[in-house]
């Protein structure tokens, strides 16, 4: 069976960072350009937001967030974080793809991120993204 991905749940990750009037300003003020920070995000705001999703969502996200890891340019890595509206600027002393690495390894314990064989997945329509 294949692994349904769509860029949408890529979002829905980085939506964790949107503006949320429980944010802390210590969140907002943290350096992003220091890996320990970006640990910091996921703990605080990433994983939690994630976990929230039922498990067919969090299984989707993280093959989705896998396949964009592998597969999308820093162009279109950029546009998916941006299009959250993020209130976080995304670090400028490593590359994107780099920063998604980062928050991969932190938000799945340092799980394999590489894929083996894209034909694995299938992109879903939009109007599947809640449906099991």
């Amino acid at each position: 069976m294949k692994k349904k991905i769509n860029d949408k749940y890529v979002s829905m990750v980085w939506q964790t960072l949107s503006e949320d009037p429980g944010m802390s300003n210590s969140i907002l003020n943290l350096n992003m350009n220091n890996p320990e920070t970006i640990s910091t995000i996921v703990n605080e705001r990433i994983f939690p937001g994630v976990n929230s999703f039922p498990e067919f969502i969090k299984d989707r996200i993280k093959n989705s967030l896998k396949y964009a890891i592998n597969v999308y340019d820093e162009k279109k890595l950029t546009r998916l974080y941006e299009s959250a509206i993020p209130e976080i600027d995304l670090p400028t002393n490593i590359s994107v793809k780099d920063f998604y690495i980062i928050i991969w390894k932190s938000l799945y314990n340092n799980s394999d991120y590489l894929i083996e064989n894209e034909s694995e997945y299938k992109e879903i329509d939009f109007s599947e993204l809640y449906s099991k």
